[in-house]
């Protein structure tokens, strides 16, 4: 059984002579010489290279690959850890094993080293690749898809030619970003899709009635066809639309026309009885007919942010002003700042705590996105070889920064409401359970002032 984890070395590469001598300047240099360590491997016989000379002299080849194509910025190289059951395999095997896997892997293009670790109870190979081809200045690049197609794939098969146990996967694997927070109890953009979703298949009773209630709920959705190869569902405030078949089997067009057909079998939806409404109708136009409908409500956080600026600017009065609590009147102090929440759920109609986790969800991911783009444009900067080049790179750097800092203001914006909501509620609350008798005495004094 062979374990494999994939590390990208990144690292400033601006002194490659220091970074020959001394292992701790650079990951790559300090990687391979982890690898070779004699410390580690106890014997020398468990080193060997690929495509390089030697191993005291890889990392110079490595350096001289790069500089050849002028490829020195970026991802440096890949740091590949394969590792053995205890009692498994002998040091012989493990090394061959992963000499072999580097072989296959990377063939006449990339050079490698590989060391072969027998300072824990299980025998592991660490192996150090550049990220640039010696032969025609291409880049490796490791992706997830990459891993499991190659990298695993690979391993599992020498496991198998080596009559070693192979770790069996169970279902389809996890963003590290969901992982994460699962394992720290916080929602997700797809757990809060398939809260939705579950909810909107108990009231649905065909796939089109379906796709109907999605769409009301802020579902954007593209449904698979002759020019469409997949079922697509963008939530409210998302970046990017999600495909069914990634969010399960049971969310796939298959899955969700079962799962109403059971509910169907099972007579769990209920034909709701339709009441004329008493409120006066309005005409309105929806695709090109005309039908009645009632004015619509303003329902949630616009309804509680609406309802306190208005106790708030009654507090505010100069004359006769709003008898409210001490707390509330304190309150009033805020007014703009929770006037320009009013507006921000307003504009992006957000009425829900779950709308406004997946408005945080996706700033968090575009300020990634932009952080990542940002990064790899100072190294470049550093490099240009004229100031001409530098000007251009640095305005980049200039818009991906000005962008950032809007985004992390919004964040900061959401996640502010996000704490005040709690306390916007209490107040209100509080302002409900005011005596009926202040209330009658201000009316009387209202009276009073009216007929002077």
């Amino acid at each position: 059984m062979a374990y494999t984890k994939v590390f990208a070395i990144r690292r400033r590469l601006d002194d490659r002579v220091k970074y020959a001598i001394d292992v701790e300047k650079t990951e790559l240099d300090a990687g391979i010489a982890y690898a070779i360590d004699p410390e580690k491997t106890k014997q020398v016989r468990f080193v060997d290279v690929l495509n390089c000379d030697d191993a005291d002299t890889a990392f110079a080849a490595m350096r001289a690959t790069k500089r050849k194509f002028k490829k020195t910025g970026g991802v440096l190289g890949y740091h590949i850890i394969q590792s053995f059951a205890p009692g498994e395999v002998t040091p012989e095997q493990a090394h061959k094993i992963g000499v072999e896997f580097a072989r296959r892997m990377f063939k006449n293009d990339f050079e490698v080293v590989i060391g072969t670790h027998l300072d824990k109870a299980h025998p592991h190979n660490h192996i150090v690749v550049n990220s640039v081809s010696f032969a025609d200045g291409h880049k490796y690049h490791s992706t997830p898809e990459s891993y499991y197609k190659e990298i695993r794939a690979t391993s599992d098969a020498l496991c198998r030619e080596n009559s070693l146990s192979v770790i069996e996967p169970r279902g389809k694997g996890k963003h590290y970003g969901e992982w994460k927070a699962e394992q720290d109890g916080r929602s997700t953009i797809r757990s809060m899709i398939h809260a939705d979703m579950d909810a909107i298949i108990a009231e649905a009773y065909t796939l089109d009635t379906f796709f109907m209630l999605l769409e009301r709920k802020g579902y954007a959705v593209q449904r698979r066809g002759p020019h469409r190869k997949y079922t697509t569902v963008r939530p409210k405030g998302a970046k990017r639309a999600i495909r069914l078949a990634s969010l399960g089997s049971e969310y796939t067009e298959e899955g969700i026309k079962a799962r109403l057909a059971q509910q169907r079998q099972n007579n769990l939806y209920h034909v709701p009885v339709l009441h004329t409404p008493k409120k006066r109708l309005r005409k309105i136009k929806v695709r090109g007919l005309f039908v009645y409908a009632q004015q619509p409500k303003i329902k949630g956080f616009h309804a509680l942010y609406l309802r306190y600026l208005y106790l708030l600017r009654r507090t505010r009065r100069r004359k006769q002003p709003y008898r409210a609590p001490f707390p509330l009147r304190q309150e009033a102090a805020k007014f703009g700042r929770y006037q320009a929440q009013f507006k921000y759920l307003l504009e992006q109609d957000i009425k829900t705590a779950g709308e406004l986790a997946q408005r945080i969800a996706a700033l968090e991911g575009e300020i990634a996105s932009l952080t990542d783009a940002r990064k790899p444009l100072y190294q470049e900067r550093r490099e240009a070889v004229n100031e001409e080049t530098q000007a251009q790179i640095s305005a980049q750097i200039d818009r991906h920064t000005a962008a950032l800092r809007e985004k992390r203001r919004e964040l900061a914006l959401c996640r502010r409401i996000q704490a005040d909501i709690p306390q916007v509620s209490e107040q209100l609350r509080q302002a409900s359970k005011e005596p009926t008798e202040v209330r009658k005495e201000e009316k009387q004094h209202e009276y009073q002032r009216r007929n002077r």
